[in-house]
């Protein structure tokens, strides 16, 4: 089924099922991250490669330079929706980045085959031989290439937890004491794995106030596990740090230098550790590597903001006259504070960070 629509600039185009089920499914996902009605960080990328695969689907588009277009322009639009979620727009970036490769790699081996040199796989192509590459030009089996390359971010998408999870036996030791802050998925499936292992070691769950989804990770791990587990209030951790083995969490965003975008309380549990020379170690799928510095001027690490109702009870503000109270949903964590992050596709340093987002992202 197609329909004729026009474009901002007037241009009448026929438009498939697949792109408005593609402009359906963009108008969702911006109102769920406009509303703040997603779960996860990874339902969003979820749900951003089932909209891109629509698109490309679609016979909306006739070369690279329209679906580089219009996945800069999803990108834009779904980040002005929720500017402190980065998972949506990490995805569209990385998957930018693979199309314009591909795309140069193809017309680099047409052209070689062109003038009668041998063709060969070429390297991965950098920054300037991109930019001369003209994108309008076709290429054959372009639409296959991109949807095959969206299966395989989807595959990995999948299986990035188990992959993270693979490494628990190498980082848990026996008798090891591991503190955890909050409830993160990635975290207890890394524990799960380390127990299946047959390592045994005590958790310690910081609580995360005013959230307090640490409770729900203790009664998880404890009595689904059996994982022996110590429920601590935020506070009361720098007492028991001396003690600690090694801190393990999960974070929302990495950010480009190293650091982190975590759940609120973090940074001073993370202090205490440094304080003990305890090893941090972050838990991330490589979607949660963001391209942003902290000092950016369009940075996305813009703090979210709830109801402040878990700090103050609203009979206490009749004498709290002229008080402002703000519930902040992130810490900003700096990259001096982490030892080692474990992603689905390896464990690096803060200091390889560079690399990984040159390797992951177009340079820009």
């Amino acid at each position: 089924m197609t329909t004729t629509i026009s474009t901002a600039d007037g241009e009448k185009v026929m438009e498939d099922k697949a792109y408005i089920e593609a402009a359906a499914l963009l108008q969702i996902l911006e109102i769920s991250l406009k509303r703040g009605t997603y779960s996860s960080s990874h339902e969003l990328a979820t749900k951003t490669l089932q909209l891109i695969e629509k698109y490309v689907q679609s016979t909306s588009w006739r070369n690279a330079e329209e679906v580089l277009r219009w996945l800069k322009n999803t990108s834009e639009r779904l980040t002005n929706a929720a500017i402190s979620e980065s998972a949506s727009s990490n995805m569209i970036h990385r998957l930018i980045k693979i199309i314009q490769e591909e795309f140069a790699a193809k017309k680099k081996i047409e052209n070689s085959a062109s003038s009668n040199l041998p063709a060969h796989a070429p390297s991965r192509l950098d920054s300037t031989e991109l930019g001369i590459v003209d994108f309008t030009e076709e290429v054959p089996d372009l639409r296959s290439d991109i949807l095959n390359a969206i299966l395989d971010l989807s595959a990995e998408l999948e299986s990035s937890g188990e992959n993270i999870a693979e490494d628990a036996e190498k980082h848990i030791h026996q008798q090891d004491v591991i503190l955890t802050v909050g409830k993160s998925r990635t975290v207890e499936k890394f524990l799960v794995k380390a127990k299946a292992k047959k390592r045994r070691f005590e958790v310690i769950v910081a609580t995360c106030g005013p959230f307090y989804t640490g409770r729900e990770m203790a009664a998880q791990l404890k009595n689904r596990y059996k994982i022996p587990v110590t429920l601590m209030e935020d506070t009361g951790v720098f007492s028991v740090m001396s003690r600690v083995s090694k801190v393990i969490i999960g974070t929302h965003t990495i950010l480009a230098n190293g650091g982190l975008k975590a759940i609120a309380g973090c940074h001073p549990i993370l202090l205490a550790a440094k304080h003990y020379n305890v090893p941090v170690l972050v838990l991330a799928p490589i979607y949660k590597l963001s391209p942003d510095y902290p000092s950016s001027n369009n940075v996305k690490i813009a703090n979210r903001f709830v109801s402040p109702e878990n700090l103050v009870k609203y009979e206490d503000l009749q004498v709290m006259n002229n008080a402002h109270v703000y519930a902040t949903v992130f810490d900003y964590v700096p990259p001096e504070l982490i030892t080692l992050f474990i992603f689905n596709i390896g464990s690096h340093s803060p200091s390889y960070i560079y690399r990984l987002l040159h390797d992951t992202y177009p340079q820009q």
